[in-house]
């Protein structure tokens, strides 16, 4: 079983996210059978990561990273804050800018980033930098949601307050003057411009689209209910049309009993004239 909260949450967010909820299972019931009822608890409160959050958390992980560098930016900010340093505090944001792009950009290799998990994820490193509990969750792994951050920083009081550091990689990096970097954020900012407009255009694109789907739904049940309406007129025309053929077939019917009915009458007529004749005949004698 697991000697501590600690321990199991180590575990658990160091894991994936697919068995995250199997292994709080397991290590819950190990902690109950082991007469721990009280840590059982604990683990079996302990949320599981979004997707943005166990992003983070890997990232925070890997050695290779720059999240490292979350906590020292974030002191450097707050003291060119305390101390109103106007000059020192743009060139500290263009460095968190800097950073947090940098980070993006290596937290795509955990896992493909949507529009929203970007956003949550630029969220999360922007407050970590500016919040030093966030910073220290964040750089323990432990986060479970880029959503009430302070929160998530309150719920672990017993991580340190300052996260051990981690080796410093020595990276050459070539020096960019003031003009070089005001370009750069120049470019940057042409950027962000574009993508809000791309995204404004996709807003606009998916309601054209919403009330297209709407017109042709609207089209297709038009059609299906002229279809229906045709098909009711067919049958009402074949009906009409065998009813016309029995019709006229009856009209033959009834000439020839109208014509018949003629001749014997023509026949009675002249047998009466016939007798009128002898009966005149027979008075006169």
């Amino acid at each position: 079983m697991p000697a501590d909260l600690d321990t199991a949450a180590d575990e658990l967010y160091a894991g994936t996210r697919a068995e995250f909820t199997a292994r709080r299972k397991e290590l819950a019931k190990q902690a109950k059978a082991a007469g721990d009822v009280r840590l059982a608890a604990e683990i079996d409160k302990l949320a599981k990561p979004t997707t943005s959050a166990w992003i983070a958390n890997h990232l925070a992980r890997d050695p290779s990273s720059d999240v490292d560098e979350i906590a020292s930016l974030g002191e450097a900010l707050r003291a060119a804050h305390a101390n109103l340093a106007g000059a020192e505090l743009r060139t500290l944001s263009q460095q968190r800018t800097r950073l947090v792009n940098t980070l993006l950009k290596q937290a795509s290799r955990l896992g493909t980033l949507t529009e929203a998990i970007t956003r949550e994820l630029e969220d999360i490193f922007t407050t970590a930098i500016a919040d030093a509990e966030v910073a220290r969750v964040l750089l323990a792994g432990r986060l479970t949601s880029a959503k009430d951050l302070a929160a998530a920083a309150a719920a672990w009081p017993s991580l340190d307050a300052t996260p051990a550091p981690r080796p410093v990689r020595e990276r050459p990096k070539k020096a960019r003057t003031d003009r070089e970097l005001a370009v750069l954020e120049g470019q940057r900012e042409a950027v962000r411009k574009e993508l809000a407009k791309a995204r404004a255009a996709v807003k606009e694109a998916e309601a054209d689209r919403t009330e297209e789907e709407r017109i042709l739904e609207e089209a297709q049940r038009a059609a299906e209910e002229a279809t229906e309406r045709v098909r009711r007129v067919y049958e009402e025309l074949e009906a009409a049309e065998t009813a016309e053929k029995d019709a006229r077939r009856r009209v033959g019917s009834a000439s020839r009993s109208v014509k018949d009915a003629e001749r014997r009458a023509g026949q009675a007529w002249r047998l009466v004239q016939e007798a009128e004749q002898k009966l005149a005949d027979l008075g006169r004698s």
